[in-house]
């Protein structure tokens, strides 16, 4: 009888309305994949970072509609979330006095990488969050 490894759980794609109500059911979903994907020690920073970049959907892009997607890697995760607004990011230092727009700083704390994509029609705004394992024990 042969044995087959179970492949690993694929990557999690999601279309949405980022609107403030929605982000807390998205947090709880974040933070499943993360644990199910055996990050537990990242599903505190991954589940920020997600939060973030679809708040900032509904902030400042125009349209609530965007796409998270969530990738495993072999040392971490993935974040990304696809609005159709081609404007780049504004990274200004942080107001630490108002009530908003700490997001990126917050991301950038948290994150190993970060950046953008933008296509002629939509933008990624994508987040890696990584284990502080060596790659061959994730």
């Amino acid at each position: 009888m042969a044995v087959t490894a179970e492949p690993d759980p694929p990557d999690y794609r999601q279309d949405l309305v980022a609107h403030p109500e929605s982000l807390a059911i998205m947090r709880r979903i974040v933070s499943a994949h993360v644990d199910l994907w055996g990050f537990r020690e990242l599903v505190d920073s991954v589940t920020l970072c997600a939060h973030e970049l679809l708040a900032n959907v509904d902030r400042h892009t125009g349209s609530p509609h965007c796409t998270i997607t969530l990738r495993r890697r072999p040392n971490g995760v993935r974040v990304t979330v696809t609005d159709t607004n081609t404007d780049p990011l504004e990274r200004s230092g942080p107001d630490w006095g108002a009530e908003s727009g700490r997001g990126l700083a917050l991301i950038n704390g948290v994150a190993e990488h970060f950046g953008t994509v933008i296509r002629r029609d939509s933008k990624d705004v994508w987040a890696e969050i990584l284990t502080s394992r060596p790659a061959a024990l994730a």
